[in-house]
């Protein structure tokens, strides 16, 4: 069955919520200082790598099998945010404004210095840090076997710094490319992006307010009961699943307050 465009909204909504309660958490990260200088660090580099992991699926395309239409979450929080089914009174505008500027960030391309003694390589590459958080994600999942299209695309990249190797010499890059944009840049940038994931889960939890307010019902008995009223075009029962599950969610607010990273961890890459 198609889904129509409020159960797809629906639905994109709790896959992207429950994707950032994954990686902006009190479990994974630390929140520390005061705004705007505040910044976040990892409980542990095994932390750090899975940060990287789930970062990589909420930057990737959902299932073509899946429920609703092919589109990757950004472009799926796009979507909602110029066409949403539950706007009351602009309650949009600060998913509308999270989205687009986690959106430009990622697509800016930026200039780094590295060093490939494995290959006896030292050059200047340019990448967006969209393509090299997804590298470094890529390579945190798996070792070099399972990495050979990372390193097609690290290939790619060398050869636009002028800089021709093969896939072997490639394959062999990827330890300290990853050394480089994962422990390093990465490291630099977390606080950043746990910024705008933060921003754009208040997002979500501003924009259904109103329509949470509306939908709750409480009965009267005791211990007091609960329950919501659908909206009229949410006909599926797994889009119907996610609603009352969204609903539920967005009771109470996000994990961590909104919080503003400090100026000298945005200066750079």
């Amino acid at each position: 069955m198609a889904m129509n465009n409020i159960e797809q909204e629906v639905i994109i909504l709790k896959a992207v919520k429950e994707l950032i309660d994954s990686m902006v958490n009190f479990e994974l990260m630390s929140l520390e200082g005061n705004d705007p200088d505040s910044n976040i660090s990892f409980k542990s580099m095994t932390h750090q790598m899975f940060f990287n992991i789930i970062l990589v699926d909420f930057l990737s395309c959902t299932d073509k099998k899946g429920p609703i239409k092919q589109t990757s979450y950004l472009g799926g929080l796009r979507v909602i945010s110029d066409s949403p089914s539950f706007d009351q009174g602009d309650s949009i505008i600060d998913l509308k404004i999270a989205t687009q500027e986690f959106k430009d960030w990622l697509e800016q391309e930026v200039e780094v210095d590295i060093w490939l003694p494995s290959i006896d390589k030292e050059t200047k590459l340019s990448v967006t840090r969209f393509n090299f958080l997804k590298m470094t994600g890529d390579i945190s999942k798996h070792n070099y076997l399972r990495a050979v299209d990372v390193a097609e695309e690290l290939k790619n990249i060398l050869a636009k710094s002028g800089v021709d190797v093969g896939i072997e010499e490639a394959l062999l890059a990827l330890s300290e490319f990853y050394e480089r944009f994962h422990t390093d840049i990465l490291g630099y940038h977390s606080s950043t992006i746990a910024e705008f994931l933060n921003n754009i889960r208040w997002g979500i939890y501003y924009y259904l307010q109103p329509k949470f307010k509306k939908s709750i019902v409480w009965e009267s008995r005791e211990p007091p009961k609960y329950r919501y009223t659908y909206p009229k075009d949410l006909n599926s029962e797994f889009a119907k699943a996610c609603y009352w599950e969204l609903m539920n969610e967005v009771r109470s607010e996000p994990y961590m307050r909104k919080f503003k990273v400090t100026k000298w961890l945005k200066l750079r890459y």
